[in-house]
């Protein structure tokens, strides 16, 4: 393992094929695991993070393990440290997923969303907004607290139609119809056109719904 990971840190030109490469060796660790210890894994993940942080793989293996063999608290660690020291979208989606998966408190959740959202490099993340809102709506039913985060979405990330459009499809029992409308001038002011009328997408969701 260790010669591995020091080939692979000095050939980070070839980056690509030996994270294919790493992510093979760790496939074959998970599936051999009874013969190998579920702790060599969990360290080879966290030594694979170390060059590349980003990867949604490492991550995935991370959770899966810490199902079976680790106490929340050591991923919640790692979880923040790397939060912390590289922060992207995909680490706090992990991070998030997990929680929610374990069904643990709402304020630790509603705290995870805010520290994301606080942080520059991802105030503007439209995915982490639409989650905030969907978590909002479909797990805390709190359609008020998502009237909120949505004000606070579109004014973070005013180009993002698709922000604009869950005002009118997943908010629209709590905006009024006035807001609505403001809404949709304001759509029309910034050029943020749509391919079909608002109304007949309004009755289209209630139609599914």
């Amino acid at each position: 393992m260790t010669f591995i990971l020091s080939v692979i840190a000095e050939r980070r030109s070839q980056c690509c094929q030996l994270e294919f490469l790493f992510n093979y060796y760790l496939r074959m660790l998970w599936k051999y695991h009874r013969q190998s210890k579920l702790a060599k894994v969990w360290e080879s993940v966290v030594r694979g993070l170390q060059i590349y942080p980003f990867s949604s793989k490492l991550y995935k293996s991370l959770v899966e393990i810490s199902m079976l063999h680790t106490a929340a608290n050591k991923l919640r660690w790692i979880f923040d440290d790397y939060c912390h020291k590289k922060p992207s979208v995909i680490i706090w989606l992990f991070a998030l997923s997990f929680e929610m998966s374990r069904g643990y408190s709402q304020h630790r959740i509603h705290g995870l969303f805010e520290r994301a959202l606080a942080n520059g490099r991802l105030h503007n993340s439209v995915v982490l907004w639409r989650c905030y809102i969907a978590y909002e709506i479909n797990v805390v039913c709190n359609p008020s607290a998502a009237r909120r985060i949505f004000f606070r979405a579109i004014h973070a990330c005013p180009w993002s139609k698709k922000l604009w459009l869950d005002g009118f499809i997943k908010l629209n029992s709590v905006l009024t119809a006035k807001e609505l409308s403001d809404l949709h001038e304001v759509m029309r002011d910034k050029e943020i056109n749509l391919r079909t009328d608002i109304y007949e997408i309004l009755l289209q969701d209630e139609m599914e719904s």
